[in-house]
């Protein structure tokens, strides 16, 4: 009996140790998920923390887009706010998102500017109460189950704003996700000169794929086998570049675009990262997905009348020739792509059919296309 009862003891002491999982092994199992919100060539960076804290770093240009997607995501409030710096395509949104949530806390970097987009900003966090907490090297942001740190910038850049970048690396378990901002070459060599810990498995690239971001020094020291590309379809600048797409095809980088994929959504349990898109590859940079395309307001002006012509598939400011093949002469004009060029079709031959060749160089290729009009 005595033997039995032992038996018995040590039966329920046992079971609850099966049964009960640890606070340990509860806490791995939550997720982080990192949203790259598509809001054209801009930046909005999304984060849901393991624990529930809602961050979000830079707000596009259009506030109201930001405000729409974080409503979709059951956002309540926002902990942490922070403005990388103070460029329109990052900081436009923010005063928008100011209104429509509780915030917390903001960090910005230590650097001002003349600007509207900046005032609005400044008067979107005094009407909050809050005053901005400078994002700098080594600033630790409190969030509960991760490491989050600054580790840029590290020094003073006067008058350079992209430079001025804040760079957060946020790391949870094992897995890391650095944000560059717009952080250029200069700031990249002295953040690596600093000695600051880069290495990340997810990086949000740079200055959205610009060619003076992202050396091939600044790879190297993050090492990520994945990157994040924040940029607008058809963009004027032309990002993302030609050069910073092969570094990341040279260093075997899997590339998420927002321009092509829409919004990019990565989550976490700490050991393994998985992503809402299959990644877009970095075999070829951005012009092959451009198509000239040529329209009229109208295809059958009267004689004497003005017909506009609107030449779109190039970033707009691209200039573009118009040769119009009338019956009795021809005539170029020259004009910007995303912007009608007026012309006076004068005594144009009723009846006959005026075939107007457009042609435009972007990058040291050309595009061709073609439309017409018949007057009546």
């Amino acid at each position: 009996m005595e033997k039995f009862l032992k038996l018995l003891l040590s039966l329920c002491l046992f079971l609850p140790a099966l049964t009960v999982p640890s606070a340990a092994g509860a806490a791995s199992a939550k997720e982080m998920s990192v949203h790259f919100i598509n809001v054209g060539q801009g930046d909005a960076i999304y984060i849901k923390a393991p624990y529930g804290e809602d961050i979000l770093i830079d707000g596009g240009r259009d506030g109201d887009k930001v405000v729409s997607y974080l409503k979709k995501q059951k956002v309540k409030d926002i902990e942490i706010m922070i403005s990388t710096h103070p460029d329109a395509d990052h900081m436009g949104g923010l005063d928008e998102v100011l209104k429509a949530y509780r915030v917390k806390s903001v960090y910005a970097p230590k650097v001002s500017h003349t600007t509207k987009v900046y005032r609005d900003f400044l008067y979107g966090v005094k009407k909050e109460g809050l005053k901005i907490k400078t994002a700098s090297k080594g600033v630790k942001l409190a969030v509960k189950g991760t490491t989050a740190a600054f580790v840029g910038p590290v020094k003073s850049y006067k008058t350079d704003l992209n430079n001025w970048s804040a760079v957060l690396k946020l790391t949870y378990g094992k897995k890391s996700f650095l944000f560059a901002g717009d952080a250029e070459r200069k700031a990249e060599s002295d953040m690596i000169r600093a000695k600051e810990n880069l290495k990340a498995d997810v990086l949000k690239v740079g200055h959205h794929g610009a060619k003076t971001s992202t050396s091939e020094a600044f790879l190297k020291a993050v090492k990520p086998a994945y990157a994040v590309i924040s940029a607008g379809k058809g963009n004027q600048y032309g990002h993302p570049s030609a050069e910073v797409l092969n570094r990341l095809k040279k260093y075997k980088v899997s590339l998420f675009r927002t321009d092509q994929q829409g919004t990019i959504v990565a989550k976490t349990d700490g050991k393994n990262i998985r992503f809402n898109v299959k990644p877009a590859g970095t075999a070829s940079g951005s012009n092959p997905a451009y198509k000239l395309t040529a329209s009229l307001d109208n295809t059958q002006p009267k004689q004497n009348g003005t017909i506009r012509l609107t030449v779109k598939g190039l970033p707009n400011g691209t200039d573009f020739r118009a040769v119009f093949h009338y019956k009795t002469t021809t005539t170029a004009y020259s004009g910007k792509i995303g912007t009608p060029l007026a012309v006076k079709i004068g005594r144009a031959t009723k009846g006959y059919k005026v075939i107007i060749d457009v042609s435009a160089v972007y990058k040291g290729k050309t595009y061709k296309t073609q439309t017409f009009f018949t007057p009546r």
